[in-house]
């Protein structure tokens, strides 16, 4: 008998995103505050015990070809590393944009493996087989596999570290008529550092202080470093300059394209959308939500 179960997977936007340069495995180490927001994809498995395993995944047929996206990658790496034969069918219902820098793909891929985890809890994964699994399935996905809302990631990915939840407003902003892929925000990055040989960084005890702090004080101290990467100066330029004058913090999220206001206050988020909104009109996707707490 098939059994069906369905669960949200939340966004994240990196109020800090610091990159190192990279590894000689090409692996760039990050220093970044993630916080979850209130929007999601709606993740549907329907599952069977079976003689092989198997899997077929559903809903993401415009953003990418059969059998390559992070929903199969993760339950076959899962299946590989442990796991027993089912028969898998997911269904992922898209809320959160492609190519965003919001963590979509990373957000289903760690939803789903803690729903195969859930199948037979006597027959899970140990927890460090999980977490090599979340590493190897995507760096941003040990942080969506640990449950908190807000969290120090650092090294690869792999080091997650829980804070406590900031209570804030967000505006999301999208265009319509681009996106960032993350690889080649890296390798943009990578260039624009030439042959610079160290990159300084706040240290944990000073970003830790600067998150404490209300949000209209994060400006000039947090920061993304893939900002100049994007290829699209004079929209955030303009979304910045529809900022001044409101109490917040405003920056991109990830390698991009989405770009974000938050505020302790909600009238100043209302207004930074609205000003959004008349500004490029159908250019952006604009999404009104807040910071998740746990």
């Amino acid at each position: 008998m098939d059994t069906v179960c369905s669960r949200p997977a939340y966004a994240k936007v990196n109020l800090h995103l610091a990159v190192g340069l990279p590894y000689p495995d090409g692996y760039h180490p990050i220093q970044s505050l993630f916080a979850l927001v209130d929007l999601s994809d709606s993740i549907t498995l329907q599952w069977k015990e079976s003689k092989t395993f198997d899997v077929k995944v559903t809903g993401l047929e415009a953003y990418c070809s059969a059998q390559n996206d992070t929903l199969t990658k993760a339950a076959r790496l899962w299946h590989e590393a442990g796991g027993y034969p089912l028969s898998l069918d997911i269904r992922c219902d898209k809320q959160i944009p492609v190519k965003a820098g919001l963590g979509g793909g990373s957000s289903d891929a760690a939803v789903l493996l803690q729903m195969l985890q859930d199948i037979d809890p006597k027959r899970a994964l140990p927890l460090e087989t999980l977490k090599d699994v979340a590493s190897q399935v995507g760096s941003d996905v040990p942080f969506f596999l640990s449950g908190y809302c807000a969290a120090l990631v650092t090294g690869k990915g792999e080091n997650v570290t829980p804070l406590e939840g900031r209570k804030m407003h967000v505006v999301l902003v999208m265009p319509t008529y681009f996106d960032v892929s993350t690889s080649s925000a890296f390798r943009l990055l990578d260039e624009m550092r030439g042959t610079q040989k160290e990159v300084s960084w706040l240290s944990i005890q000073e970003l830790l202080q600067i998150y404490k702090k209300p949000s209209h004080n994060w400006k000039g101290s947090l920061y993304n470093d893939f900002e100049p990467c994007s290829g699209n100066d004079a929209f955030y330029e303009t979304l910045s300059s529809l900022c001044e004058g409101y109490e917040g913090y405003y920056s991109m999220s990830g390698s991009g394209a989405c770009w974000f206001f938050v505020s302790e206050n909600v009238s100043h988020v209302h207004d930074v959308h609205a000003a959004v909104a008349a500004a490029f009109g159908s250019r952006v996707r604009c999404w009104l939500t807040h910071l998740m707490s746990c």
